[in-house]
């Protein structure tokens, strides 16, 4: 048995050709090169998933210090309405005349009016007709005191529910046709229609802002969201530190 080992090794040898050996070794080549290659993309999806844990890291953050901001507006929000209230509940018990009422709306209106100045400039068309609408109406004897005070607490309520709601409208900015994305009045955005540019207000510098690659994006997303095309999802939204 020892003789014909070798033997037979040398026979199976010898039963394959010279071109059936270099086939062999190319196969073996190959299946050495599509493993290397398979290597690479899981080192590559090892390195994606790693980027994309940080960006979820980072995301987190940013939701807690925008959590942290709507806690805060929500008092100041709350404070707002009790002293609305405050002022409802002392016209009933003092029942004031139309000489003290008079003076207090307009008083509210003007107030108003310079909020509007300094608040994001979103729906400004329609917020300065409002004020524009009370102010006449303030002058018109055939409407009564309880009536215009009415309509001057509506439009306060109409600011204050800004602060809650998200909303897209289409708009001008600069001669350009803008879709805008207001997210209560933590952020204002806009993208042209075309989808090219895109950019947000900064309330510091009362400006517009080009946004970035990823701030583009996510401002689509938020148009798309607030018109119900999309679901709900986080977005990134530019924050004033």
């Amino acid at each position: 048995m020892k003789i014909l080992l070798p033997v037979i090794l040398l026979i199976s040898l010898s039963a394959f050709s010279q071109d059936q050996l270099e086939g062999l070794l190319d196969n073996s080549l190959s299946s050495i090169e599509t493993g290397a290659q398979d290597q690479k993309r899981i080192n590559s999806l090892d390195d994606q998933t790693r980027e994309l844990f940080a960006d979820y890291q980072l995301t987190l953050k940013e939701v807690e210090s925008l959590r942290l901001y709507n806690d805060q507006l929500e008092k100041i929000i709350s404070s707002q309405l009790k002293e609305i209230q405050s002022i409802i509940n002392q016209l009933v018990e003092l029942d004031y005349t139309n000489q003290r009422v008079v003076p207090l709306m307009l008083k509210m209106i003007n107030g108003l009016e310079d909020f509007l100045k300094l608040d994001m400039p979103f729906l400004p068309k329609e917020r300065s007709a409002r004020v524009k609408e009370l102010k006449e109406i303030m002058d018109r004897g055939d409407v009564a005191t309880s009536e215009k005070f009415r309509r001057v607490m509506e439009a306060y309520q109409i600011e204050n529910e800004y602060g809650r709601t998200i909303e897209t409208y289409r708009g001008d900015l600069n001669g350009l046709n803008v879709d805008f994305l207001r997210i209560g009045r933590v952020a204002l955005m806009y993208q042209t229609s075309d989808g090219n540019n895109a950019g947000y207000y900064d309330p510091v510098s009362k400006s517009w802002e080009e946004a970035s690659g990823s701030m583009s994006r996510s401002i689509a997303s938020g148009i798309k969201i607030a018109q119900k095309i999309s679901p709900p999802e986080l977005i990134k939204i530019p924050l004033v530190k």
